[in-house]
């Protein structure tokens, strides 16, 4: 276990070895300051990582933004007189019980008509010979 632990860490420096000697050659190719953009790189680092957040939002967050969005959505309802504060809001559409009961009676008929016309056998075509 820990000769294949140290041959990887010799694997490892060795591609970093590489990488290194990479970085360097393509600074001066470019004609910038390796130690410069090092300061820079290491400078930004911790700034990107606060950045990053990969938890997502925290639970206060999510709680101070639904708060706000509430009150928000509270007062452009009030501002435009939509609803009334303590009264929900009027249901469109529905179905009445009446027009219920007339389309469940015509779906009944259509139904019982499409029973009836698929118990009939259909005539066969004769083949042509």
């Amino acid at each position: 276990m820990t000769d294949s632990l140290k041959d990887i860490i010799r694997k490892l420096e060795y591609q970093r070895t590489a990488i290194d000697k990479a970085l360097t050659a393509l600074h001066q190719i470019d004609g910038t300051d390796l130690d410069s953009e090092l300061a820079v790189s290491a400078a930004a680092a911790p700034a990107a990582a606060r950045a990053t957040r990969k938890g997502g939002m925290t639970p206060e967050g999510r709680r101070r933004l639904s708060e706000a969005l509430r009150k928000r959505w509270a007062a452009k309802r009030a501002a435009s007189g939509h609803v009334s504060a303590g009264r929900p809001a009027k249901r469109k559409g529905g179905m009445t019980p009446e027009g219920r009961r007339r389309l469940s009676e015509a779906l009944r008929k259509r139904w019982a008509a499409k029973r009836a016309a698929s118990a009939v056998p259909a005539k066969r075509a004769r083949k042509k010979s």
